[in-house]
């Protein structure tokens, strides 16, 4: 038999041998696996999840038995991704960037914002975002509250001023995410925050970061989705036609895009819920009115889910033109074919269906439709009797 010939020394370097291969294939092994160690303050038992956004839907990837506030998941990540450590019963949902780490949680259930993170790399440099932005947050806060209070005392005047300010606190936030994302152009982080945040950004803009951004995230799903945000802003673009589309009105019967050719047409996304659209309807009215008589039209489109508080918005808000809705909220199907992710938002088509302009608003909305359509007649006086 061939077992057991080998000598004394050559067993000793044989076993060593094995042992080193043992020690560097478990050292391997870490290297393609994350460990996370978590403790959760406020919760001794019950259950824990690790779940993950995947196209449309939450996605479990693990489960742990807290035992004495103690959890643990282990497995692999190909590349780091932004996941969830969720406990439903108490309401946690925390952020996590997974990479191949040992990573530690700490998890507060009564302040969940003082929660911590250490191990994972790519984590450290979400926060350092995190931490940088907070001053804008801030003030955004405030802005909020001064705006919510102006309105509900109807005073226009402070609203339109509270909207001037949050309008620049978005272009000093969108700035800020820019300069992060280029900075950072190596790290997965920077296209998650610019997935994040891809409302605040248009064709030109997205482009420009994708560019930036470093080969070695090419396998991310968030340059794919960036990339992919790209390919329908092309389609959406100004000077292309508008992709066709069929929606059911508020009756239940279909209504094609394209058999509204030969007016000059505005597309208009929005909800019920939405606060912002509800004050932009009275705007579109007017535009509605002033240019109805020249060859302009209007179809709504609804983010709705609830058929009811739709068309009660629309009676409320005296939305007199054609509207369609598939009432399934975000997941809208033309809004998803015109890369439509914050609303209120429009296209505006000229009488062959060709985009002239996107997310006009207000004055702007007015201004545009004059130098399509011409300008509107001024209203003639009445006449002054005069009592001789």
């Amino acid at each position: 038999m061939a077992i057991n010939q080998l000598g004394g020394t050559q067993m000793k370097k044989y076993i060593l041998i094995l042992v080193i291969g043992v020690i560097l294939a478990s050292c391997t092994g870490n290297k393609d696996r994350f460990a996370i160690s978590g403790h959760i303050t406020g919760a001794d038992s019950g259950m824990i999840y690790l779940q993950k956004f995947d196209v449309d839907q939450w996605v479990k990837v693990d489960s742990s038995k807290i035992d004495q506030g103690e959890f643990s998941f282990k497995g692999a990540a190909a590349i780091p991704e932004m996941w969830h450590i969720v406990m439903e019963e108490k309401q946690i949902m925390l952020p996590v960037f997974i990479e191949n780490a040992k990573i530690k949680v700490q998890i507060y259930v009564d302040s969940i914002d003082k929660s911590t993170i250490a191990g994972s790399a790519s984590h450290d440099i979400y926060q350092q975002y995190l931490t940088l932005n907070e001053t804008i947050n801030e003030k955004m806060e405030v802005v909020y509250m001064e705006w919510k209070k102006a309105k509900e005392t109807n005073d226009t005047a402070s609203m339109k001023r509270t909207d001037s300010i949050s309008n620049e606190l978005d272009k000093e936030m969108k700035k800020q995410l820019q300069d992060f994302a280029k900075a950072n152009n190596k790290t997965v982080v920077s296209p998650y925050l610019v997935v994040r945040n891809s409302w605040q950004f248009e064709l030109a803009d997205l482009k420009e970061l994708v560019a930036a951004m470093d080969t070695s995230l090419n396998g991310s799903q968030y340059v794919q989705v960036l990339k992919k945000r790209i390919e329908i802003l092309n389609r959406v673009e100004i000077g292309q036609i508008a992709p066709d589309f069929t929606m059911n009105d508020s009756t239940g019967k279909p209504v094609t895009l394209s058999t509204l050719k030969g007016k000059v047409l505005l597309v208009d996304f929005w909800a019920s819920w939405c606060s912002p659209c509800r004050a932009e309807n009275p705007n579109v009215v007017k535009a509605y009115q002033l240019f109805q008589k020249k060859g302009f039209d209007v179809l709504g489109c609804s983010f709705d889910q609830h058929r009811e508080k739709w068309l009660k918005a629309v009676r409320d808000d005296k939305l007199t033109w054609p509207q369609v809705s598939d009432l399934k909220g975000w997941a809208n199907a033309a809004g998803k074919l015109y890369g439509v992710n914050s609303i209120p938002a429009n296209v505006l088509l000229d009488k062959d269906q060709k985009i002239v302009g996107r997310n006009l608003r207000g004055e702007d909305l007015i201004k545009k439709l004059e130098e399509i359509l011409g300008p509107v007649a001024p209203e003639k006086k009445a006449a002054k009797k005069v009592i001789k």
